[in-house]
């Protein structure tokens, strides 16, 4: 079983590049596969169309409830042998953005193959939601001028807006460049949203 406390603490993560581009593209090939193509992204039809069964707090048992919210957490996630298929409960009386993060935070979880929880697996998943609710590269398409708007365009939290306009300007600052998985993304979202192609900064 995995284990959500939703906090974005990504200051100190250090991660090889490779472990970056794996990660981003478990979400490019998601989204490609799902035909995910407008922002903000709904994290909740997303888990639904994987086939995973979602469950609110409020909807369980109540000695379930206060021994999850006793324990301060934000979701849970589990296979269940007899469903065959993963769970995930939330806490469903968080804010919209909060919840919106952990959901991608648990599905990243699941996604990317994590047995147990483990500081690495929290990072590599809150690097995992983060991007999936605010690729660089469709920031730079909807052309987000700060934390503010990016908050507003992509329905993200103050905290998560943050760190991803801070990842969005260093991508910038780097010379933007599309990596050749996320242009098939980029392209996508083009089609769909009739937005006047950018493409790399450099």
């Amino acid at each position: 079983m995995m284990n959500c406390i939703a906090d974005i603490e990504f200051v100190d993560i250090k991660l090889p590049k490779k472990v970056y581009e794996k990660m981003e593209r478990v979400v490019v090939k998601l989204f490609i596969d799902l035909g995910i193509d407008t922002y903000p992204i709904d994290p909740i039809n997303i888990i639904k169309k994987l086939g995973y069964v979602l469950r609110k707090y409020s909807d369980l048992p109540v000695y379930e409830q206060l021994k999850l919210r006793r324990k301060e957490l934000d979701a849970t996630s589990c296979y269940d042998p007899e469903l065959k298929t993963f769970v995930i409960c939330y806490d469903d009386t968080k804010n919209h953005g909060r919840i919106r993060f952990t959901l991608m935070h648990e599905l990243g979880h699941i996604l990317l193959g994590h047995k147990e929880e483990s500081e690495l697996a929290r990072k590599m998943a809150n690097y995992f939601a983060a991007y999936a609710l605010a690729p660089s590269p469709i920031i730079y398409l909807y052309d987000c001028q700060d934390a503010n708007e990016l908050a507003t365009e992509f329905f993200v939290t103050e905290k998560c807006a943050t760190y991803c306009f801070r990842r969005y300007t260093n991508w910038l600052e780097f010379g933007g460049r599309i990596k050749n998985y996320e242009e098939a993304l980029q392209k996508m979202f083009e089609r769909a949203n009739n937005v006047e192609e950018r493409g790399s900064v450099s």
